[in-house]
Formats: structure tokens, C-alpha cells, sequence
């Protein structure tokens, strides 16, 4: 009898030199077991991701989702921004997943639009790059070696690629990584010589994120990545000084206010998926 929690998780990074500075890293998830049932957690983060699963069925609601195994052939593209819940993901059964993680922006140098006027959701089905992302997609899960899926992906990607001409923005964020989420929004307008009610509609209109939320969100992903990285000598007041919060209470309380659990237990209980910056709660 197979192992029902046996699967295959393996992260790459984009091997073309136009995209993969907006294309942060590619994912593919699979098991050939029928009986496998596994949950996890996967927790806010300022990359979007955009996943598709092959035949099966996948169900959302709020704050989570469910995976069945289905004969119905198909590929559905979800897109995902998630900026304050915890998504609760149950699989069941066979399935074969790809997930693509854009870099900060990423996703606008392959839209012709504004993020908010294509998607509006959280979570939800993705179709705008339609019939053509989907026969890709259908060529990637049908190739065996890493190298051919990670190709065909990035040849898509080349093609569909444009210019995104918004340097306000580019900066803003830009500035918002460097000072790993410290700097305030006034700051962040004079600096740039801009109105802040221009940067606010400039995050909500490209993002789908409030500066507040984006600034929040590099700061708890900071602390995340730093405490994966250093689990083995970092305590819990070494992460909270690197990732810029005030103290131990403004650390407490962030985490709490994205989360709804302390760091203590948070950091504690998450495992690193793959090779890149992927970190879920597998649940019993």
C-alpha cells in the first residue's frame, strides 16, 4: 500500500534572462497516489501566485480550499493575492499542480491592464491569459523533465511579456523592500516628490493591496524568511530587531493581527517546501 501523505514538491527558478526578474520561481506538485489526503496552511505574502491544477476539481470558499481528483479533463488557472488570512488548503486524491510566484509587481508585465480591472477577488479563477496559457500549461504537465516544464513556461512568459511604465510605483516599492517594510507612508510620498493619495491609488489600482497592507506584509515575510534561515541561533527578538519592528509587543501584535497567532507558535510549527521562499503548516 502506498504512503497516503507521498508526494512530489520541486521548486526552479526561471531560466530566461527577460522574465526572471518578475518571475520569482516556478513550482510543481504532484502525487500518483489515490488515497492521498494531506491539509496545509499557507500564510499572507506580498508575491502573488498564480497555480493551476489538472483534473480535478477544486473548491473556494472564504478562506480555504478543497482538491478532489476528478475524470473531468481539465486545467483551471487560480490567482491568488492573499494580504491578511491564513488560506486552509485540503487535498484528496491524485493531482498534479503548477504554481507560478511573481516577484514584487511581477504579474503587471504580463497584463495589458490594471491588476483591479482583471481581478478583484482574493482568491478565485484566473482567466485572462485564456485558451493559449491553458495549452501550455496542458504541454507543461504532460513533459517529465524539470528543464522542458521550466522552458515552456518561460517561452509563454517571453511572448506575452510588455512594458510596465510606472515608476512611482516601482520606486514605492522598491523603497518598501530595501527598508524591509519600515518605511511609513508620508515618508514614502516625500521621498518620492508625490501626492499620497497618488501612491494609495497606485497600490490599490496595480496591486489590489493598500500601501499599509504591502508595507505590513514585507515586514511579516522578512521575519518569516530570516527565522527559516536562521531557526538554529535566531530567538524570536533577534527576528523581530531584523525585520524592523519596534519591539517585541509590535512584533507580537503584527503577527497576530495577519495571522491570528503569535509568533512563538507560528514560527515554530511551519515547514520550508522546495528550495525557494515557500513555507506552509502541514495540519495532522
Amino acid at each position: 500500500m502506498k504512503n497516503p501523505s507521498a508526494d512530489i514538491f520541486i521548486t526552479a527558478k526561471p531560466v530566461s534572462e527577460k522574465i526572471n526578474r518578475y518571475i520569482s520561481y516556478y513550482y510543481f506538485h504532484r502525487s500518483e497516489d489515490k488515497d492521498y489526503q494531506k491539509s496545509f496552511v499557507f500564510y499572507p505574502n506580498y508575491k502573488h501566485g498564480l497555480t493551476a491544477y489538472k483534473n480535478s476539481k477544486v473548491i473556494l470558499s472564504e478562506n480555504k480550499s478543497s482538491v478532489y481528483a476528478t475524470d473531468r479533463i481539465q486545467i483551471e488557472p487560480l490567482y491568488a493575492i492573499n494580504n491578511n488570512k491564513n488560506i486552509k488548503v485540503k487535498i484528496e486524491g491524485r493531482f498534479d499542480k503548477i504554481g507560478i510566484v511573481f516577484n514584487p509587481l511581477g504579474i503587471n508585465h504580463f497584463i495589458e491592464k490594471p491588476l483591479q480591472d482583471i481581478f478583484a477577488k482574493d482568491v478565485g479563477l484566473f482567466s485572462y491569459f485564456g485558451d493559449a496559457f491553458e495549452q501550455t500549461l496542458e504541454a507543461v504537465f504532460n513533459k517529465e523533465l524539470l528543464d522542458e516544464k521550466v522552458s515552456l513556461l518561460d517561452e509563454f512568459f517571453e511572448e506575452i511579456y510588455i512594458e510596465f511604465d510606472q515608476p512611482i510605483l516601482k520606486k514605492s516599492v522598491e523603497k518598501l523592500l530595501v527598508s524591509k517594510g519600515a518605511i511609513q507612508v508620508g515618508e514614502l510620498s516625500e521621498k518620492l516628490h508625490t501626492n499620497r493619495r497618488t501612491l494609495l491609488r497606485l497600490f490599490r489600482r496595480h496591486t489590489n493591496m493598500s500601501v499599509e497592507d504591502y508595507r505590513k506584509m514585507v515586514m511579516f515575510r522578512q521575519a518569516l524568511n530570516y527565522f527559516q534561515q536562521n531557526k538554529e541561533e535566531a530567538n524570536l527578538t533577534e527576528v523581530a530587531l531584523f525585520s524592523m519592528y519596534y519591539d517585541q509587543a509590535h512584533f507580537i501584535k503584527h503577527f497576530k493581527s495577519i495571522t491570528k497567532e503569535t509568533p512563538t507558535t507560528l514560527l515554530s510549527k511551519i515547514s520550508h517546501i522546495g528550495e525557494e521562499d515557500t513555507y506552509w503548516y502541514f495540519k495532522d
